[in-house]
């Protein structure tokens, strides 16, 4: 059946995008609702997701995701795909649920001041949306990133006044990994495991349909850029852990003598440029050229306070730097700190919340080309072990249960807290249909 507009139509719309075809859905599954399919977009912003040999792509009202996930029968893990930038947004042999078609909604309620924001919404939209009513969320740099950005903790530059996005989650509502569906609030369940391991760990639990978070005031912001050598950065660091909480540091480096830095300040500062808020942010660094087409995986590492340990592992670091696969390899990092370490560890999935630091490393590679791809993975290891005496920690802001330190990650990322959320994934997702934990 060709993937044309008339084959949409078919069975009353019971039809799913299976390859370059356009199927009834009974034909891989119950009948259990109306799937909508665009085959004319697509919906992956990450380019190793959009290059995916995927089975299907799913598309389903909201009413209907209790029966398709319950029922689930079909490879296992299903892939879910809401902002489309993580690379396991789709993968090859594998179906993936899109939120972006019906999930995405954004409302506005002017009485408390919350948001709710669909799983399929951007954090850009969101920023939009709340700018007429003078409003913000906890945003990060970017606003490409979906819901995933705040579900598995999101960090931003208000987030030392604010704390993590997180911490803003007033309610969360979706389905299990079991099929059951569910609306948890924080007021009500904040004591829960459930609670809990959404708050953080998601992904591996449940598909989070929406979420209502806190907001803040829009506030003008004052930005700094600069440009520093990298033996300077431990030093710079050292300054930015005794500033004030209205104050952030980020920075970038993608090799050579050029390390590239932002500071964002709530209120005026010497050689700052006022801009309107967040959705206003500069990029740190030029996007990538189109061609080649570039497939990427990055990784997170959490730190406390400690700039003289990065000076110690400074050597180690411009080494690797210096011999990076691919000019797309980078090492960039966030302040952390002031409100993130207010909450408890056991409140959230996010337990180090004595961090200070967020380093992200990124291994980049020419798509297809298998020997760069390992060389890329290797040198994003080298770095981090490089790193981690002054960053033992994992942020797990994407996905890589296809990748070999899935196992090490989770480790670092969860600690102590790892054992009961696989014992709450056993309970609300015991076929594993989402992704191992």
């Amino acid at each position: 059946m060709a993937a044309d507009q008339n084959a949409k139509t078919l069975v009353a719309g019971f039809c799913v995008r299976v390859g370059q075809e356009v199927v009834p859905l009974f034909q891989w599954f119950d009948p259990i609702g109306r799937i909508a399919v665009d085959s004319d977009r697509c919906p992956f912003w990450n380019p190793q997701a959009a290059d995916a040999q995927l089975l299907g792509l799913v598309q389903p009202h909201p009413q209907e995701l209790p029966d398709l996930i319950g029922q689930w029968a079909r490879q296992r893990p299903l892939r879910v795909c809401g902002g489309g930038t993580t690379s396991q947004a789709a993968a090859d042999g594998h179906w993936t649920l899109d939120l972006q078609r019906q999930c995405a909604a954004i409302e506005w309620r002017c009485s408390d001041q919350p948001v709710w924001v669909g799983a399929g919404s951007r954090m850009g939209a969101g920023l939009d949306a709340l700018l007429p009513y003078g409003r913000t969320i906890a945003a990060g740099l970017s606003g490409f990133p979906g819901l995933g950005y705040v579900l598995t903790g999101g960090r931003g530059p208000l987030s030392r006044r604010f704390g993590l996005a997180v911490d803003q989650l007033l309610e969360i509502q979706g389905v299990w990994g079991n099929g059951r569906a569910f609306a948890l609030s924080r007021q009500e369940h904040h004591d829960t495991a459930e609670w809990r391991g959404l708050c953080g760990a998601a992904p591996f639990l449940a598909v989070v349909q929406g979420v209502r978070l806190a907001t803040q005031s829009l506030r003008p912001l004052w930005i700094e850029q600069f440009v520093a050598p990298p033996q300077d950065l431990p030093a710079l660091m050292a300054h930015a852990e005794r500033s004030d909480p209205q104050t952030s540091v980020q920075w970038h480096w993608g090799g050579g003598d050029a390390v590239h830095g932002l500071r964002v300040r709530e209120g005026a500062f010497a050689g700052g440029q006022p801009i309107a808020g967040l959705h206003a942010l500069p990029p740190l660094t030029s996007p990538p050229p189109v061609q080649p087409r570039i497939h990427a995986e990055g990784v997170g590492l959490l730190g406390p306070a400690a700039a003289e340990r990065w000076a110690s592992v400074m050597p180690a670091v411009q080494q690797l730097m210096q011999q990076r696969p691919h000019p797309g390899c980078s090492l960039a990092c966030q302040q952390l700190g002031a409100a993130t370490c207010k909450i408890p560890i056991e409140a959230t999935s996010f337990v180090h919340r004595d961090a200070v630091w967020k380093p992200w490393i990124t291994a980049a590679w020419v798509a297809g080309d298998t020997t760069g791809r390992s060389r890329s993975l290797a040198w994003l290891e080298q770095l981090w072990a490089a790193l981690e005496p002054a960053c033992p920690g994992v942020h797990l802001a994407q996905l890589h249960d296809h990748l070999s330190f899935h196992q090490k990650e989770l480790t670092q990322a969860f600690g102590s807290w790892l054992p009961g959320l696989r014992a709450l994934k056993a309970q609300v997702d015991p076929d594993g249909t989402l992704p191992t934990l």
